[in-house]
């Protein structure tokens, strides 16, 4: 039995229900229990002569009192069948009908999913059990599955909770077409949307109201969903273009860059203007860095659309140049036109081809140069064979002679097409090989050439062909020595020859084959080339592995591709190409301003039940200390003054039950004066005031989550968080205390420090939080807030958190430290020759420094429900509560769980007292393992 409704009311565990039948047999129990009769000593038989001989003694149980305690059990029995006040329906709706239940939850709803989840939870808990519930989720590619079963409310919320975001927009088209078939009875559509159009939504509006009535819950947060449209590489550095859904006001972020093992190598701050949708931020990187990096992610938004992957085609060049031509007018030179083509890109590098080669290049150009001389052509065939780049444009010099490092051999002379002596006009530009690394390059068609070098005809010029002219002699040849490439443009590098480098063409072929070698050669593709997932990103831009029915995509369809339910974001390859496809590269905010007419808009609030069971329970609560008291009276264990002892009785109970009921709940944050003196014989943790109202928040919140789950899990039992301020404070009451950096840092005053600096030496703790989820290393002194704060406290070396460290062991088995960010780095005091481990004595260190943003992933609200949303969902909730549980243990406890370290001793003095009983080459191998790794 699901649940039952009586009117109004449905109870979600009615099989409690069945408890009210013993009700009449508590009636004849209690009626047969009178109460305790007085206990008189008996004096003098002359004492008695005074005695009232009235029988006062009651045959049974007053009729008020079997009453209050059958009113006792009653509202617990009504408590625990989890009742819930549901509002009526509205008038124009069919209670009773069945509820198409739509919910977006593509990755644009990944960030705030959480919520939208305990939403779509509370709508079906505010509805009859028995209407029928067709789940649909607006990302399906078979909504026929999804409407052929017809879901118990129950069922449905499984569902829901099962649900997860997906790193694609939805596309209405197949849900549409599948509802015009629908035959189901569903006089009631509720839509849970994101409030961003996507593929098909009028049509799929139009579908919905021919079904019946249609309400639309929208967006359950109003904050904007922030994502990654484009990238462009400059010689500084990449450059990426960000959009957003909301433009209302001003909004700050941070992007960060991660190398493929997912360490981030740098970020930057940016925000958006008020009333922007789109900005853009530069990273200004070393080359040697941009290598590293393998993709990019806004920090704080847990979505398939703020991480975007890096290409390889789309990294910064370094291009060397050696010109052989001169001339006095620079804008007639053609290296004038090679360094505009390049600048986007590319760093150019002019000199000697002995200092070009000492610089770590990925391409040399040499322009109009004819014949190398021994030395150097040796020099440069050497370099092409290691896996350099030499990329040769023709001239009069080469036409007149040439050598052999060319990727094809060539006539002698050059061709000209608009001479005196030619009957030939200018040739247009008209194909690129479709095998090579150009083929999807977009062919301009006003490309014309009026002189060229030719190849000498061969079997093998078709293959080394990369582009050619309308009567089909080649304009780019190329081919491989060693490890390295040869290209040959078969026309001058300025537009002498031809109009290639004036066009925009240009740039992109320059862009592709100055790639590093073995790039190149991955963008030689095939009509047959396919590419298989490498790895998928799901709605939060987490990495997961690909199914195993995955399907593989066309790589010559890779500039039309968006992620889609057979082809999700990630990145794809194969033996010829490697390609990143991005959530938010094709991504165009489109809000619904205004809902058509017929569409209801209706709140979380107005749809969905209250739960009233823990009124009833507090109620039985109150009543049964009522019925303690009363009975305790009329037992003679408890005396009242005056005559009337049941109305002084009953008016002190009601008293004392409007008191508790006017209590605030015991998690909720109190004073700092009520709470210190409690403090000193209670367990408290305690975070630091900095002024922000939102961050103390946050930080009281978290600490109370992490009290939550330490309570649960733990013998650790600790009161409501505390927040306090350095000056007045007693710190020494706290075993640590939180420090929430704000985004403009904390200034200390000397009197702040010289206290802060005086608990630490005392045994406290700090915890560190930046919150900003990039690099954050102490030691190097990168982030100049906190450099600020930590100085003056006289602190040691820091060290990073390793793997083998007791941290990871103080209460779970961990291998990373999560918050609301995942696998982030902590930072503790290192070991130094003044104390060994730390200044506490014990090696425990008295700072911890992170930017994970703990405290949001900690956060629960006054229902101890979570407050924010997570990266990697609550997967990484539980890894960040785990965290906090080790940090709090070792705090706590010290380093108890790292004395392994004595073992090595310990089998020293087990080897003087065994008398034999271990042979020592048993012994010995294993204390030297020890010795080597003591865990």
């Amino acid at each position: 039995m699901d649940a039952l409704s009586l009117g109004p009311i449905m109870f979600a565990a009615p099989l409690a229900l069945f408890a009210l039948l013993g009700l009449p047999l508590l009636w004849f129990v209690l009626r047969a229990t009178p109460p305790q009769p007085k206990a008189a000593e008996l004096p003098s038989l002359a004492l008695f002569q005074d005695l009232d001989h009235r029988e006062e003694t009651p045959d049974k149980t007053p009729w008020w009192i079997i009453l209050l305690r059958i009113l006792v059990v009653t509202l617990a029995i009504l408590g625990l069948s989890r009742p819930i006040w549901s509002p009526p329906a509205p008038e124009t709706n069919d209670a009773r009908g069945d509820l198409i239940l739509l919910i977006d939850n593509d990755w644009v709803s990944a960030a705030d999913w959480s919520a939208r989840q305990s939403a779509a939870n509370n709508l079906l808990a505010g509805i009859h059990a028995d209407r029928g519930v067709f789940l649909l989720p607006t990302t399906s590619q078979t909504p026929e599955q999804w409407l052929g079963e017809r879901l118990t409310p129950q069922a449905a919320r499984a569902r829901i909770r099962a649900l997860s975001p997906v790193s694609w927009r939805p596309d209405y088209t197949p849900l549409t077409a599948a509802l015009k078939d629908f035959k189901g009875k569903a006089p009631e559509t509720l839509w849970l949307a994101s409030g961003e159009k996507s593929t098909g939504f009028d049509a799929l509006i139009a579908q919905l109201k021919t079904i019946g009535p249609v309400s639309v819950v929208e967006a359950v947060s109003d904050q904007g969903v922030l994502a990654i449209n484009s990238l462009a590489t400059t010689a500084k550095g990449p450059v990426l273009s960000l959009i957003r859904t909301n433009a209302d006001g001003e909004q700050k972020f941070t992007l960060a860059a991660y190398d493929e093992n997912g360490r981030s190598v740098g970020s930057v701050s940016g925000a958006f203007e008020k009333g922007a949708a789109t900005t853009s931020l530069e990273f200004s990187l070393p080359e040697n860095v941009q290598a590293n990096i393998s993709h990019f992610k806004i920090l704080g938004q847990a979505t398939a659309g703020s991480v975007w992957y890096w290409s390889g085609s789309s990294r910064a060049r370094r291009v060397g140049m050696i010109s052989g031509s001169t001339t006095v007018q620079p804008l007639l030179a053609d290296t004038y036109y090679l360094k505009k083509a390049l600048s986007p890109f590319a760093t150019v590098f002019e000199g000697t081809l002995d200092e070009l080669l000492s610089e770590d290049l990925g391409a040399i150009m040499l322009t109009d140069i004819g014949r190398l001389s021994d030395d150097d052509r040796a020099k440069l065939e050497k370099w092409v064979s290691e896996g350099g780049v030499l990329i040769r444009f023709a001239g009069p010099r080469m036409a007149a002679q040439t050598d052999d490092l060319l990727p094809v051999t060539l006539r002698r002379a050059s061709r000209a097409f608009d001479s005196a002596l030619s009957w030939d006009d200018p040739q247009k530009l008209t194909s690129f090989s479709e095998t090579g690394p150009l083929a999807t390059v977009e062919l301009v068609s006003d490309v014309f050439v009026r002189r060229q070098v030719l190849a000498q005809p061969g079997a093998e010029l078709p293959s080394r062909t990369w582009a050619r002219l309308e009567d089909g002699t080649p304009l780019i040849t190329a081919n491989t020595l060693g490890a390295g490439r040869l290209i040959l443009f078969h026309v001058t590098a300025g537009p002498e020859w031809s109009d290639l480098p004036l066009s925009g063409m240009f740039v992109e072929i320059l862009r592709r084959i100055t790639l590093p070698a073995r790039e190149i050669g991955a963008l030689e593709i095939t009509a047959e080339s396919s590419l298989a997932p490498r790895f998928w990103l799901d709605g939060y831009g987490s990495v997961q592995s690909p199914s195993g029915d995955a399907k593989p995509i066309a790589a010559q369809k890779l500039s039309e591709l968006k992620p889609t339910a057979q082809h999700p974001a990630g990145v794809y390859e194969g033996s010829a190409v490697s390609f990143p496809l991005n959530a938010g590269a094709h991504f165009t905010p489109d809000p619904v301003q205004n809902w058509p007419a017929g569409i209801t808009l209706t709140t979380v609030s107005e749809r969905t039940g209250q739960n009233i069971g823990g009124v009833l329970l507090a109620l039985s609560l109150i009543l049964l200390m009522i019925d303690l008291v009363v009975s305790l009276i009329l037992a003679g264990k408890l005396s009242l003054p005056g005559r009337n002892k049941l109305a002084v009785l009953i008016v002190t109970s009601l008293v004392a039950g409007g008191a508790m009921s006017l209590l605030p709940p015991p998690a909720q944050a109190q004073s700092e004066e009520t709470k210190s003196p409690e403090a000193a014989l209670t367990l408290r943790f305690a975070y630091l005031q900095t002024g922000d109202a939102n961050l103390d928040r946050l930080a009281d919140q978290g600490l109370r989550g992490l009290s939550f789950v330490l309570f649960r899990r733990t013998t650790v039992e600790p009161e409501a968080p505390i927040g306090v301020k350095l000056e007045t404070s007693p710190l020494n009451l706290y075993p640590f205390i939180l420090v929430m950096m704000p985004e403009n840092g904390l200034s200390l005053t000397d009197v702040q420090r010289t206290k802060l600096a005086e608990y630490l030496r005392n045994g406290g703790a700090l915890i560190v939080d930046t919150r900003k989820g990039g690099t954050v290393q102490p030691g190097n002194q990168v982030d100049p807030h906190l450099v600020k704060l930590l100085e003056g406290l006289d602190l040691p070396p820091l060290q990073r958190v390793t793997d083998k460290h007791v941290l990871t062991r103080s209460f779970y088995l961990l291998d990373g430290f999560s918050g609301r960010y995942p696998d982030r780095p902590l930072w503790i005091e290192g070991a130094s020759p003044e104390n060994g481990n730390s200044r506490r004595g014990d090696g425990i260190s008295t700072i911890f420094i992170t930017d994970a943003d703990m405290a949001s992933a900690w956060a629960v609200s006054d229902n101890y429900r979570p407050v924010y949303s997570v990266e990697g969902g609550e997967r990484n909730r539980e890894m960040a509560y785990r965290t906090g549980v080790n940090i709090v243990m070792y705090i706590l406890t010290g380093n108890y769980k790292d004395d392994q370290v004595h073992i090595p001793s310990l089998l020293e003095r087990l080897g003087d007292v065994t008398d034999g009983m271990f042979n020592k080459e048993d012994i010995d191998p294993l204390k030297e393992i020890l010795r080597e790794d003591p865990q």
